[in-house]
């Protein structure tokens, strides 16, 4: 199962209007050969399609009537065989959830998202993963509340209407992602990390199965906290290869697709690798060296930054004579080294924002943190009555998001926050097209089973990838005979680095790509402002046209800001010119 959607209607005996499930049915992909799996249930409806990247369609109708679907694997650690299939998973989670018992989720370890209504009860679920990896959006709207695992599914229903959400864009431009569960529209809502949402005639509530804030620290010899780690990533890994011998992976020349490579090689897997760096970097030459130390199979393609890596990867890999001569066992499924450095390197923790927060100086060093990240709200594209009413919004919003895990130690609170909103945010375009590009990941850095675990663990021998450099030593050798390109101020390679091999963060795209960047961007920032929809409202068009000049007769380097408010009228221009801001003052 790869993307579900579907609508619940909130009252007993209400029933779904066809042109809806027509609407979902039409949007729910764009590949024309996707057959559609349909429940119509009177009060609701629910449709899926799936790629087979996992063999089972992962949808389930018992005999009473309820049905559940499911795109992803919930990979059950403990409490279920972890043998067994995803579809044994749905089967047995399906009869729990038909008693309202979500509780042996708490023992998932894998990158899911389920729908379940029981027309009986009249009663629906809407089910995330433990670290909401697998995105599931829904909209509570009159008698309805509609749900899909793509952002897309939702914009296109005409039913639903749609109000860009300032607050959420601002924080998008200015921080990376919106914080909890906002999206660019204010009444489309994303799922928390293990949220289940509760869909009853008496209304709708949100639950949790499992809290983060709950993992308890431990104390342990670092030596010991390293076998256990690589013990948990090994048994991520053997988790999600349910056998296979053949698979092809991404390869960089860093240090978490290397590690997720050398545990594939380590269990005998016929590994084909990929690279996709600019040529002459690091990140291409160390892959390469590396690929021929463990043994893989290797093919590189010079990418200039910024396409969907997932496409590149798709038609690569359907494109190479590996594919045609040798199939992997499941040719739609990834393997990726997401996560690691964030998981287990701590990388946007330094020694610095460690003290200040130790110290009690929250403001200190929440103020730090994102001064290091180079993240603030830019608020000079914005009108001055909506620009004042940020005036502080990011630091108060973490340090709110913060103080929510009620843990003693505000390091550990702030490594929460980032383990459960960047993973889920980044991985937001991946799902939002697999209907595409056709790929399934193999994430085993965001084992929710090993990242409890690394929860537990003291931050401090983590900074700067120190405890994940010494625990790359119960890999096999070859992990630590090719240099790798590592963060800046960060523990190095212990193979030093050629001089004349440049990092990814040193090396420009060519000049005919920075060219053809800047013609695009100049081409939509003239569109957006002769746009007849332009949110004056919100954005301060003078100021940006002011910006506009500067930067094409090269005088300032406002790209940027630029780049900011065309996401800011590209979510007006969709939402018909509505939009909703935060309360002033």
């Amino acid at each position: 199962m790869t993307i579900l959607a579907g609508v619940f209607s909130r009252r007993v005996g209400g029933a779904i209007p066809a042109s809806t499930c027509e609407a979902l049915r039409k949007t729910i992909s764009r590949s024309p050969e996707d057959q559609r799996i349909e429940y119509a249930l009177g009060s609701a409806y629910l449709v899926k399609v799936d790629i087979g990247a996992f063999g089972q369609p992962a949808h389930h109708r018992s005999d009473e009537g309820a049905v559940s679907v499911m795109a992803g694997e919930p990979l059950m650690a403990d409490g279920l065989a972890s043998g067994e299939t995803r579809d044994q998973h749905l089967l047995a989670l399906h009869g729990q959830w038909e008693r309202d018992d979500f509780s042996a989720l708490r023992h998932s370890a894998g990158t899911f998202c389920a729908a379940f209504y029981d027309p009986a009860r009249a009663t629906g679920h809407l089910i995330a993963d433990r670290l909401g990896l697998r995105t599931l959006y829904y909209a509570v709207h009159g008698d309805f509340v509609y749900f899909s695992s793509a952002l897309r599914i939702l914009e296109a229903l005409e039913v639903l209407p749609k109000a860009a959400d300032v607050q959420a864009l601002a924080e998008i431009t200015g921080f990376g992602y919106p914080f909890g569960p906002g999206t660019p529209y204010a009444g489309i809502k994303m799922l928390l990390p293990c949220e289940v949402l509760s869909i009853r005639p008496d209304g709708v509530t949100s639950s949790r199965y499992f809290e983060w804030s709950s993992v308890q620290p431990i104390d342990v010899p670092e030596e010991q906290a390293r076998v256990e780690a690589y013990r948990l990533f090994q048994r991520a890994m053997r988790r999600r290869l349910h056998g296979d011998r053949t698979t092809f992976a991404y390869l960089s020349g860093g240090l978490d697709s290397r590690v997720v490579v050398a545990a594939l090689r380590a269990e005998q897997v016929h590994t084909y690798t990929f690279n996709y760096s600019l040529a002459g970097t690091q990140d291409q030459v160390f892959a390469k060296q590396y690929a021929e130390k463990c043994g893989a199979v290797h093919y590189e393609l010079p990418t200039e930054p910024g396409p969907n890596w997932s496409a590149v990867m798709a038609q690569t890999w359907a494109a190479s004579t590996a594919r045609k001569a040798r199939d992997a066992d499941r040719p739609h499924v990834v393997w990726t080294g997401e996560g690691g450095s964030v998981g287990l390197g701590h990388v946007y923790i330094s020694p610095e924002i460690v003290r200040q927060l130790r110290a009690g100086d929250w403001d200190g060093g929440i103020q730090t943190f994102l001064n290091q990240q180079s993240k603030s709200l830019l608020t000079r594209i914005l009108k001055p009555d909506v620009a004042s009413r940020f005036d502080g919004h990011l630091a108060a919003v973490l340090k709110q998001e913060m103080q929510a895990q009620r843990q003693t130690d505000p390091v550990r609170a702030l490594y929460i926050f980032l383990n459960l909103n960047g993973p889920r945010r980044h991985l937001v375009n991946h799902f939002e097209t697999i209907d595409q590009h056709r790929l399934e990941f193999q994430l085993p850095f965001y084992d929710s089973e090993l990242m409890e675990y690394l929860t537990a663990l003291p931050a401090d021998p983590c900074l700067y990838h120190g405890f994940y450099v010494r625990w790359l030593g119960l890999f096999d050798g070859t992990v630590l005979e090719v240099p790798w390109q590592a963060y800046p101020g960060h523990v190095p390679s212990p193979v030093p680095v050629p001089a004349d091999v440049p990092d990814q963060w040193n090396t420009p795209a060519s000049a005919a790509q920075q060219k053809r960047l800047r013609q695009d961007l100049d081409e939509r920032t003239r569109a957006m402002l002769a746009d007849s929809s332009f949110p004056a409202e919100v954005l301060n068009k003078p100021v940006l046209r002011l910006m506009h000049l500067a930067w094409r007769l090269g005088l300032a380097n406002y790209d940027y800001a630029l780049k900011a408010a065309l996401v800011y009228a590209r979510y007006a221009r969709a939402s018909a010119g509505r939009y909703e801001l935060p309360a002033a003052g």
